[in-house]
């Protein structure tokens, strides 16, 4: 169930050499000992020096369970994409909605945002798919067609994100610094080109191994617990309700309806 989420997209190789609570460190660039039979992606990509150079970076594509191994075999616990697809970089297939707490505030929280978040979207006629995050955070994406630009998307996670904040301000936000912020946060600034998120199903390097799990949303309830969701208890609800996030990568909506009803 993991691949059809990587494959075709640039990967971020998330190595973690001395284990899951060893120090882990990103590598864009493919190792020159990768074989010849994963495939590369050449793109031009900003630094974070500031002086926010670019340079040339071949990313591994990940588009088989033996690349996957190998990823694995090299210390990737997460597995990190980008948003859009080696045929068209600058297109995203979805909108995210990264919901980000702070310390104190409790999970029911997350899930009131989650709910309300999911609400607005349905009103403006589109379908958004939840997932863990595997972390304290909580994922919406919602999938849309690839004639939109990652600025689109972002504005769009914008709109959204200070709609419910404006509305629910006891509850959600999008002030980014962390001193000044209360509730939980709306993180539109993960719209962007050479972004990337814990893929669907990714196990995370966390005490229980939890892993990325699609939600229907009938789960998305006070009793959610994301804590359960262990390699095993995945495992099992793949056998018993196939790929709950199928339609991320199927389902093609537009943007332009919605904003110009939320704007």
């Amino acid at each position: 169930m993991l691949v059809p989420h990587l494959k075709d997209r640039p990967f971020t190789m998330r190595r973690y050499p001395d284990g899951a609570y060893g120090k882990a460190f990103f590598q864009k660039d493919a190792p020159s000992h990768m074989p010849d039979w994963i495939p590369r992606y050449r793109a031009l990509v900003s630094t974070r020096e500031r002086s926010r150079t670019k340079k040339w970076v071949e990313f591994p594509v990940v588009n088989d369970e033996s690349a996957l191994l190998w990823m694995v075999n090299m210390g990737c616990i997460d597995m990190n994409t980008w948003y859009s697809r080696v045929d068209k970089p600058e297109r995203p297939d979805w909108v995210l909605l990264d919901l980000d707490p702070t310390p104190e505030v409790p999970w029911t929280q997350t899930v009131e945002v989650a709910l309300i978040l999911n609400e607005l979207l349905d009103g403006l006629g589109l379908q958004a798919f939840p997932k863990t995050s595997g972390g304290k955070g909580f994922h919406i994406l919602v999938p849309v067609e690839r004639r939109v630009t990652f600025e689109d998307t972002r504005r769009f996670a914008e709109v959204v994100a200070g709609a419910v904040a404006r509305a629910h301000p006891r509850l959600a936000t999008t002030e980014w610094s962390k001193a000044r912020r209360r509730g939980v946060l709306i993180d539109a600034n993960q719209n962007g080109e050479g972004k990337t998120i814990a893929s669907a199903y990714s196990v995370r390097p966390k005490a229980g191994a939890p892993v990325s799990t699609p939600l229907r949303w009938d789960e998305v309830n006070e009793k959610l617990n994301p804590a359960v969701y262990s390699m095993d208890v995945v495992l099992d609800r793949v056998r018993r309700f196939g790929d709950l996030y199928e339609g991320v990568l199927t389902t093609k909506q537009s943007l332009s309806k919605a904003l110009k009803a939320i704007s």
